[in-house]
């Protein structure tokens, strides 16, 4: 059905029936709360929805001609699987209503009864649509907010574009960081921006799975593999398709299984449990661990030769406390998404709030944060959300018991003392890369050095080169 091409101030239904006298006389009664526009047979009416959207349609189930009222009720939920539909009938053509009903119509109208009666259902219907409509809207806001991955920090800018980088690719990738940090929903922004996004992306969480299933969870059993195999089972491998497969918390992951998953890294087959039917792996592999993946290698937890197979691409995210000019960036995307699932409207935060937001650690990275957003929404009565709905983490910050210049002032030299640290460290300890990258001048960087009590030197990579004037 078309698009409606501009708002209405009533809305418009579209009447189908071959009664002239009854087709009037609803016209005549419903146009104080609608526009009715009325054809008398389903050509004219199916021709009318090819051009023109329409609120509602009442329908004749008795429509003389072909089509039929019922064949234009199939061709009309064919097309929008939406739009109300009331279906007008006599009290003896009720059968005919009913399997109107199974066909998709959303209600009948018994010619006879009050218009009233059929104004005020009409109504409920179209109230219900503009609210299913609004749920769509925020659940399409939701979605696209899901797994985008926010932040302005240089450390993130290069991740992303590294991630952007081997997006479409087939590259097997090891992404690493501390827990809460995003490593699955960097996977999900990998995925979505390769020519994969219309795959399966299946994340398979190691640790969760029981040590003897792990097998079965990715390849898939046949029945009678083994005891309680009642049933054939596919795995992730086989599910995923040509999608993308993430393995989080690899390091975790059983030894024995560790080698028969590079054996199908390596040849791109395998089979399920109990079958000798040999199958492809087209899924593009992605890793995820919360380890150093070297000391996991040193401690036994991750075989060597499978380390270097799905580190063909390392990209690690850094702790939110080393990236602190993130965290308001991360606050408002978050607070949007959250506002989206909740169906909640706030603006933003006061000042005190995000002094609070920008003086606190987050030892539980991200994940805290996303967690701490979505309760101060749900609790949150005002425009913004304040510092007391902030308590999780305002418990210990003792610069709340000092004037809003004062605190202001303590939390923004925390943040440079966070952003400048993460810089050198991004750098290498070069004055003159990380000057560049904060966008001021040498001297301007000394002083903010000097100001945060931070030291070059200790940054400074022993085999690195420095510049004249470093």
């Amino acid at each position: 059905m078309a698009a409606r091409s501009q708002e209405r101030a009533k809305p418009l239904v579209l009447l189908v029936d071959d009664d002239g006298a009854f087709a009037d006389a609803v016209s005549l009664l419903l146009r104080e709360a609608f526009d009715v526009v009325a054809v008398p047979d389903g050509r004219a009416a199916l021709a009318l929805l090819a051009n023109r959207a329409f609120d509602a349609v009442l329908l004749d189930v008795e429509l003389g001609g072909q089509p039929d009222g019922l064949e234009v009720l199939r061709r009309i939920r064919r097309d929008d699987g939406q739009v109300p539909i009331f279906m007008v009938t006599r009290s003896e053509e009720m059968e005919l209503a009913l399997a109107a009903g199974r066909l998709g119509a959303t209600d009948y109208f018994t010619k006879g009864s009050p218009i009233e009666t059929l104004s005020r259902r009409l109504l409920t219907a179209l109230q219900g649509r503009v609210a299913e409509r609004e749920r769509e809207a925020l659940a399409r806001a939701a979605g696209a907010e899901r797994w985008h991955f926010a932040g302005e920090s240089p450390a993130i800018r290069r991740l992303l574009g590294d991630a952007d980088t081997v997006a479409d690719t087939a590259t097997t990738v090891l992404i690493t960081g501390e827990h809460g940090t995003g490593k699955e929903t960097l996977a999900r922004y990998i995925h979505r921006r390769s020519s994969r996004a219309e795959r399966p992306f299946i994340a398979v969480h190691c640790p969760a799975i029981p040590e003897g299933l792990v097998e079965s969870e990715l390849f898939g059993h046949e029945k009678g593999a083994f005891t309680h195999a009642t049933a054939l089972h596919r795995g992730s491998f086989e599910l995923v398709e040509d999608g993308t497969l993430l393995l989080d918390e690899i390091t975790e992951m059983p030894l024995g299984l560790q080698s028969k998953l590079l054996q199908v890294l390596q040849s791109g087959k395998f089979a399920r449990l109990g079958s000798e039917r040999v199958l492809r792996a087209r899924a593009r592999i992605l890793c995820a661990t919360n380890r150093d993946p070297r000391e996991a290698v040193r401690l036994g937890k991750l075989r060597e030769d499978l380390f270097y197979r799905i580190n063909v691409v390392g990209l690690h995210i850094p702790p939110l406390r080393e990236r602190h000019q993130d965290v308001p960036i991360l606050a408002r995307h978050f607070l949007r998404k959250k506002c989206a699932e909740l169906g909640k409207q706030v603006e933003g935060f006061t000042p005190e709030a995000e002094a609070l937001l920008l003086a606190h650690d987050w030892p539980g990275n991200a994940r805290e944060l996303e967690n701490l957003i979505e309760r101060a929404v749900v609790f949150c009565r005002a425009s913004r959300i304040t510092a007391d709905l902030l308590s999780p983490i305002s418990a210990g910050a003792a610069f709340l018991t000092l004037p809003w210049e004062q605190a202001k002032e303590l939390a923004m030299r925390r943040f440079e003392h966070s952003y400048l640290t993460a810089l050198l460290q991004v750098y290498g300890g070069s004055i003159a890369r990380a000057a560049r990258a904060m966008g001021v001048s040498r001297q301007a960087f000394y002083k903010a050095l000097e100001r945060s009590e931070v030291s070059a030197e200790r940054f400074r990579r022993p085999s690195g080169r420095r510049s004249a004037g470093e």
